[in-house]
């Protein structure tokens, strides 16, 4: 079973208003919702690409019962914990004439020490081993900022595979839980090592230190420069596909769910980042964070561009 954990979701609005200007009035000239955060983007499509998986977390507020009807609705199973605060929304603003993409995202709600401790309990109950574990995303202020690595602990006990997707101090305190893989992109990989993200060479050599301190497979997506995947003691590297970009929210959690559909199925490292690519990419085509399809993902799998990177680190 795939274990997602989302501590923050939020109901994603995006908003497509073009020429949009800062201090005056913007009309929208159309709007949409999808339930979201990261953990349970990367459900989503996981249900697309047929996998299963429990989504596990916290809601609250006038949301929650409309994250769980689309659940529902979409046959993902849930087992979230509720809690007293609102569910968040963010809002995303789509200029299609500029080509830019504005996030606003809003705090998370209060959690306190006993809701806190509901999800940890509910979270180990749900571990079990050959799981597959996916930490994404941030959380709210109250949330301790070792949350991750109490996870990972917990989850690498019961024998799950533990995959982090976080930045900042959650990712620094969530690697001491040495986490099975990892999937930052660039910037937030330059901010952990104190490099300039720009650098690849200096992004490849940090990565592979982390690889020696004990995290097995490391995903660092690049943007509209590619992908770099570290995985089976050699370092591969994806071009990215030239497409039509609508949004890009969720890019990054659909990546985590190609990482995921590779190693169900036993793919090689080289098509496990040809797929992950795939996935990212077939995701910007589509509006809001709504999910690619296997067979978008199918349709890009054979333009991706792979090369085993041979210079020395």
């Amino acid at each position: 079973m795939v274990i997602t954990v989302t501590l923050n979701p939020a109901m994603d609005k995006t908003l497509i208003v073009d020429n949009f200007r800062a201090g005056v009035v913007n009309r929208a000239s159309s709007l949409r919702y999808d339930i979201g955060g990261k953990g349970i983007n990367v459900s989503k499509v996981l249900k697309n690409l047929g996998i299963e998986s429990v989504s596990t977390g916290f809601l609250g507020g006038i949301w929650e019962k409309t994250f769980e009807k689309e659940l529902q609705e979409r046959n993902i199973a849930f087992d979230f914990v509720h809690v007293n605060g609102n569910t968040r929304t963010n809002t995303k603003i789509v200029d299609n004439v500029n080509m830019t993409f504005t996030d606003v995202n809003e705090p998370g709600p209060e959690i306190s020490k006993e809701e806190l401790q509901n999800l940890i309990d509910r979270f180990s109950k749900l571990c079990s081993s050959g799981d597959i574990v996916v930490l994404s995303g941030g959380v709210s202020s109250s949330v301790p900022k070792d949350i991750y690595k109490t996870m990972t602990e917990t989850a690498k006990k019961k024998g799950a595979f533990v995959i982090l997707d976080a930045d900042g101090i959650l990712l620094a305190e969530g690697l001491e839980g040495l986490p099975n893989a990892i999937k930052p992109n660039e910037h937030e990989l330059g901010k952990l090592l104190g490099v300039d993200s720009s650098d690849r060479t200096q992004l490849i050599k940090g990565a592979l230190k982390l690889r020696d301190k004990g995290i097995d497979r490391l995903m660092i997506s690049l943007g509209s420069e590619g992908a770099v995947y570290i995985a089976e003691g050699a370092v591969y590297f994806a071009e990215a596909l030239k497409v039509k970009v609508k949004g890009t929210v969720g890019a990054g959690d659909s990546m985590v769910a190609g990482l995921i559909y590779g190693l169900t199925n036993k793919l090689t490292a080289e098509d496990t980042l040809k797929f992950a690519t795939a996935c990212g990419a077939a995701s910007v085509e589509l509006d809001g964070t709504e999910a690619c399809t296997l067979e978008q993902v199918q349709s890009l799998f054979d333009k991706v561009k792979v090369v085993k990177v041979e210079e020395e680190y």
